[in-house]
């Protein structure tokens, strides 16, 4: 019983480093944009939330360019356990004049330990998060405000271009004139002219175009000219048709005699748009008890778009005993790389490499998964421990009652 107890407080030590520099305090809405208007007042509510529901404290502050112009009701919010937000409110008074365009305030809610807002210090404070305050203020005449959104795909599938327009100028445009440019190594492969349209002083529109059904893979550019009452704006973007892509096919071991230095050949195929360099290949060969017998790396390729490369490494097999051993072949290529399980099958006068399928994975891992993982187990030692001190325990007393 003395273990499980040892146990159970290390178990409950390890979630709590495992949730200490996890946020407990959230707030919303994360925008709230406004359009200017001369001598504006108006109040503007939001909420700190306690996604953590536990006693919390934080403070209240403004920053940015429109801090001046902001007034928060309240500077300190206390949370108990039970609340799960809190409703709070600034109040912005707006000057005569500002400089058109985009003005940003952020309203920050500083976490702080608990006591610290009797003992008149912050120290010790730990999460900070935001709630964004937009203000735009109109051009004089006409001002298209764009930007594009590109969904990218697999080639035989349209790519799709979400454009969101706001006439951010005080005048109406009469005519918006949309062009959509498409570049594949620096030339032009298709050009879509959009059916031209007007928008009034203030008006949002969204104009939506699909492009590339039978394009090739590779990396592209799209140009897009707008075209509005004689002022002209162009926004360009590159995107990915298809993903990059390099696959070894073939195997193979030619002239080999045991004892002597293997050649491998193995064929690696680009299936990208693109030219990928620095390509390699690395194959560990594990001995029955899964120590490492070899590890055989290749030199560093460049591999054109859409071709086959052979590329050559060598392994001394000398000292090495026929048999069939576990392996692992490793391509990379670019930022990603991909593992291949394989089987090594040594004879005399040959070497026969089978089982070439695998997983694709990238450089590098994200901390976010490994932290999910620590934390379901560290969860489920957890409920294994409730499960022994409610259910066990009271089980053996039963037991006990009735000896």
């Amino acid at each position: 019983m003395k273990n499980k107890k040892i146990l159970f407080i290390l178990v409950i030590l390890s979630l709590i480093f495992l949730f200490q520099n996890i946020s407990a305090i959230g707030i919303t809405p994360g925008r709230t944009t406004i359009d200017f208007s001369p001598n504006l007042q108006e109040n503007v509510p939001f909420s700190v939330i306690n996604s953590e529901h536990k006693n919390m404290s934080a403070l209240l502050y403004v920053k940015g360019e429109l801090q001046k112009y902001v007034t928060l009701n309240q500077e300190l919010v206390s949370l108990s356990q039970i609340e799960e937000s809190k409703n709070l409110s600034y109040k912005i008074d707006m000057p005569k004049i500002l400089e058109p365009g985009l003005h940003i305030a952020e309203i920050v809610a500083l976490e702080i330990p608990e006591g610290a807002e009797s003992e008149g210090s912050i120290i010790g404070a730990t999460v900070a998060v935001a709630t964004q305050l937009y203000v735009y203020v109109p051009y004089p005449g006409k001002y298209l405000e764009a930007d594009v959104n590109l969904i990218e795909s697999n080639p035989g599938e349209p790519t799709t271009f979400i454009m969101p327009l706001i006439n951010r100028g005080k005048q109406d445009i009469k005519q918006v004139k949309a062009v959509i440019e498409i570049y594949y190594k620096n030339e032009l492969v298709e050009k879509i002219e959009l059916e031209e349209f007007s928008m009034l002083a203030g008006e949002r529109k969204e104009l939506v175009e699909k492009w590339g059904v039978n394009a090739d893979s590779g990396k592209y550019q799209a140009k897009i000219i707008l075209d509005y009452d004689g002022e002209e704006k162009i926004i360009q973007k590159e995107f990915n048709l298809g993903e990059v892509k390099v696959q070894i096919e073939l195997i193979t071991v030619n002239d080999f005699t045991l004892g002597e230095i293997a050649k491998f050949n193995i064929l690696v195929n680009n299936k990208w748009g693109e030219e990928i360099d620095n390509v390699y290949v690395t194959m560990i060969v594990y001995g029955l008890e899964r120590d490492i017998l070899a590890e055989i790396k290749s030199q560093s390729y460049v591999i054109p778009s859409l071709t086959r490369t052979e590329m050559i490494s060598y392994w001394d097999t000398d000292g090495i005993k026929k048999g069939i051993y576990e392996g692992k072949l490793i391509l990379n290529y670019g930022e990603e790389k991909s593992e291949r399980n394989v089987n090594v099958k040594v004879s005399n006068n040959n070497i026969e490499v089978t089982g070439i399928t695998g997983h694709v994975i990238t450089k590098q891992q994200g901390r976010f998964n490994l932290t999910n993982l620590l934390i379901i187990l560290v969860v489920v030692l957890i409920m294994g421990n409730i499960i022994w001190f409610f259910v066990v325990k009271r089980l053996l007393k039963r037991k006990n009652a009735n000896k």
